[in-house]
């Protein structure tokens, strides 16, 4: 999937001060870093700034400013970011002080307010930034081990879907399910992964036991 809008118009991101490459960089994929790094898709100096310091990703059809463990943090409009925080169209993005380097340009704003009910559909409470290599939930960064990473991203790669627990077991290990000595060790993985998740998303049933076929994942919950 492109980063098009719903409309036909990607975002933008526009640099505010020198030193910024490109001083325009329009969103067509999924998503996009920013930092330091000559690696980055947009360019930022400054001894403040991390080589990698953010991530900007798809969230249906808006889109989500992840800060990527940098040491100064980053901020939307003046204001340190905690956690995941959803972009509006002329957010003004801060990384390292509050001081704003790019801003955020949605040339659709007005097209996605007028139409509330589809964007709620498509927005997931589940998601997960591939740059930063963390899962979302509610908006908030899961703290995961490896384990619970891999089994999830193995779900969450297909969500909807019944995974039986062989393939949870290879996702895991690596390797072909040995029920004799895999089964405790598996049964205790999924049983962390769901206590993780309902650590912030208490009451949200987001992984199905299917009695007998496996495990399925529903983004939203059940």
């Amino acid at each position: 999937m492109s980063g098009m809008s719903r409309y036909g118009q990607a975002p933008r991101l526009t640099g505010l001060v020198s030193g910024v490459q490109p001083q325009e960089y329009v969103i067509e994929r999924e998503a996009c870093t920013l930092g330091r790094g000559a690696d980055c898709d947009v360019i930022i100096g400054g001894g403040l700034i991390s080589r990698l310091h953010a991530t900007i990703s798809r969230q249906g059809p808006r889109y989500l400013i992840t800060d990527a463990g940098s040491r100064n943090g980053t901020f939307v409009n003046g204001c340190r970011i905690s956690a995941p925080h959803l972009l509006d169209d002329d957010d003004l993005i801060g990384l390292g002080s509050p001081e704003a380097k790019v801003r955020f340009v949605d040339p659709d704003p007005t097209d996605l307010a007028a139409a509330p009910d589809t964007s709620a559909q498509t927005a997931e409470r589940l998601h997960y930034d591939p740059h930063a290599m963390i899962f979302i939930l509610d908006g908030k960064a899961l703290d995961l081990t490896l384990m619970q990473t891999r089994l999830l991203l193995h779900l969450y790669r297909n969500a909807g879907a019944v995974c039986d627990r062989e393939d949870c077991a290879e996702a895991i290990w690596g390797r072909d399910y040995d029920p004799g000595m895999d089964a405790g060790a598996l049964d205790q993985a999924l049983n962390s992964l769901r206590r993780a998740l309902g650590r912030v998303a208490p009451g949200a049933s987001l992984i199905q036991t299917r009695r007998g076929l496996g495990y399925v994942l529903h983004l939203n919950g059940i």
